[in-house]
Order: C-alpha cells, then sequence, then structure tokens
C-alpha cells in the first residue's frame, strides 16, 4: 500500500511538473505579448478614468455611487458591513470567467469591455479622492494590497478572453494558422486554474482582513 501510493505521488507530481511546463511554453509564447497589451491597457484605460474623474466629478461621484450600490446589491457586504470572503471570492472569480468567456464571441475582442470598464473606475476613484481633497495615499492603500493580486488575476482572463476571440476569429475564417479550439481552451484553462485562481484568493483574503487595516491607518 505504501509503495503504490508513493507511486500515486509520483506520478501526481510528474503530471503537475508537466503542466508547469506546459504553462511556462504558453505564457513565454505569443501569449506574452497579449498579456502586455493588456497590461498597457489597463494603465492607459486607469489614466483616462482619472482625467474623466477630474473633467466630470459630479458625474463621476454618481457613477462611484452607483457602483457601490450595486457590490453592496452583490452580497459581498453583509448587513454588519463586513466582508465575505467566499462571496468576494465567488464574485471575482466569476468575473474572472465571464472576461475570459467573452473571447468565445469572435470579431467584437468584447474582453476589452472588461479592461476598460474596471480601468476607468479605478481611475475615476482615483480622481474622485484628489477632487475631495483626500490623501492619494488612502486611495493607494485601499488598493494596492489586495490589488497587487487582483489586477493582475483581472489582466491574466482578460487576456484569456483576447486570445481566445483571436482563436475564434482564425477559426471562423478557415485561417491557415488556426490552432485546434480544444487545444486553446486546454492552455487558457491551464492559465486560468494556475495563474488566475490562486491569484484570486489571495486577493480576496487579503481585501478582506489585510487592507481595512492598514486603510484604518490613514482614514
Amino acid at each position: 500500500v505504501a509503495a503504490a501510493h508513493r507511486t500515486g505521488d509520483a506520478g501526481l507530481m510528474k503530471w503537475l511538473n508537466e503542466q508547469g511546463s506546459l504553462l511556462k511554453d504558453f505564457l513565454t509564447g505569443g501569449f506574452r505579448r497579449t498579456l502586455w497589451m493588456c497590461a498597457l491597457g489597463m494603465l492607459l484605460t486607469v489614466l483616462l478614468g482619472v482625467g474623466i474623474g477630474l473633467l466630470v466629478p459630479e458625474q463621476t461621484a454618481q457613477t462611484m455611487n452607483t457602483f457601490m450600490e450595486q457590490a453592496a446589491q452583490s452580497g459581498v457586504v453583509n448587513e454588519e458591513g463586513e466582508m465575505s470572503v467566499f462571496a468576494l471570492l465567488m464574485n471575482n472569480w466569476r468575473a474572472m470567467l465571464i472576461s475570459a468567456a467573452y473571447g468565445f464571441v469572435p470579431f467584437l475582442f468584447l474582453p476589452a469591455v472588461s479592461l476598460v470598464t474596471n480601468g476607468v473606475l479605478l481611475g475615476m476613484l482615483g480622481a474622485l479622492f484628489m477632487v475631495r481633497g483626500m490623501s492619494l495615499l488612502a486611495y493607494l492603500t485601499g488598493i494596492v494590497p489586495h490589488g497587487v493580486f487582483e489586477i493582475p488575476a483581472l489582466i491574466f482572463s482578460i487576456a484569456c478572453g483576447v486570445h481566445l476571440c483571436r482563436a475564434m476569429n482564425q477559426l471562423v475564417t478557415s485561417h491557415p494558422d488556426r490552432a485546434p479550439l480544444p487545444a486553446v481552451l486546454e492552455d487558457l484553462l491551464r492559465v486560468l486554474v494556475m495563474v488566475v485562481a490562486p491569484l484570486t484568493v489571495a486577493a480576496a483574503f487579503t481585501e478582506c482582513y489585510v487592507t481595512p487595516v492598514i486603510m484604518s491607518l490613514f482614514l
């Protein structure tokens, strides 16, 4: 029994190593350019959001209030004002999957909608802090602790969606360089499970238990 157990462990480790190697090859291949483009797009949309927030502060405040109301209705925050790790995790994970799944629609590159929406909202929130004379340090302490996990997870998931959309375009148009859809989905599932999922878990726990403590020091 012990020998069989060791054999099973060895087989599992071999499989995990193979998956890690395949993931590395994918991330350092053509997907890397897509990932960097999405990261740049996120930065630019954040700056766009800051500009919008400074130009039209009243509309920005209304937009952020609407966003906060929607967040409250999502079940992430209970009646006592405390965040649920599980609810937050499920909410974020659903958002990541939707961002990637948008890629099934060819030609439209719908994952860009998630990128623009999230980037602009982040920028508008920062602008709101500036307009109200609040410390940018307070803004950063409310974003950075969990954002170092959540924002990369979002960028990875959006990049998965863009990659999928490009693959769907090639399939629909019978492009000579098209890849089989099962192979594309296997690569993307590997990214979602091995990269996005751990980052999302870390972000949820940090947002619930670390970010509020750090923010309390600056508010």
